[in-house]
């Protein structure tokens, strides 16, 4: 008769034999060893990376607020005295007059948007970039002794500002003004071209702070 009072896991036990088996041993890194580690830890990059070869990083947020706060509203093209084909141009009642100068700076800030990306290769650091960037504008039209003769609100925007346009001595062709005051554009559409120089600075800062930042 079959022993029912048995059941299917009666034949496995514990061992009761004592282990042999020795405990493992942790020894304190030599000098070498903690030097190695410490020049490993120090290499830029992230610690998967540790031979740098290729690391992506987007910063755009953090460039947009750079930008945004810092960089861009700062912007002031410097004083220049109108050429021929600038004072020719002026509004009727406005020409005539020698010796007139105009100075442009950004007064606000619309908008900053576009992809910014920190690039490790190699152990060599890159910030790629392709923005969009709207600003307000104020210009200043001044007589020769200096006595304010006009005050022109207006914007620029560009599209698309990449690394590549740093190279350029010229405002990208994608750049477009308008004027709040139509008879004063053409006088603000030639100011905006010449505030180029101080807009790509802000570009450069912008790649020169984020490699700082995250060498």
């Amino acid at each position: 008769m079959e022993d029912r009072s048995k059941k299917p896991s009666d034949h496995l036990y514990w061992a009761r034999t004592a282990s042999t088996t020795q405990p493992v041993e942790h020894k304190p890194l030599d000098a070498a060893a903690q030097a190695a580690l410490q020049s490993a830890a120090a290499k830029p990059g992230a610690a998967w990376n540790a031979a740098a070869t290729w690391e992506e990083k987007d910063i755009s947020k953090w460039a947009h607020e750079l930008l945004s706060s810092t960089l861009l509203p700062t912007l002031a093209a410097a004083e220049a005295e109108l050429t021929a084909s600038e004072a020719a141009a002026l509004p009727a009642d406005s020409r005539g007059a020698s010796g007139l100068r105009c100075a442009l700076k950004v007064s606000a800030v619309s908008s900053v948007s576009g992809d910014v990306t920190h690039v490790l290769s190699r152990g060599k650091q890159r910030v790629v970039f392709e923005l969009t960037l709207k600003l307000k504008l104020e210009l200043e039209l001044r007589e020769s002794d200096g006595t304010l003769l006009q005050l022109v609100a207006g914007s620029l925007s560009l599209s698309e500002v990449a690394n590549d346009d740093l190279d350029g001595a010229r405002m990208p062709s994608s750049h477009k003004t308008s004027c709040d005051q139509p008879e004063w554009a053409p006088l603000l559409r030639a100011a905006a071209g010449r505030a180029w120089p101080p807009l790509k600075g802000a570009l450069v800062a912008l790649v020169e702070q984020a490699k700082e930042k995250w060498r």
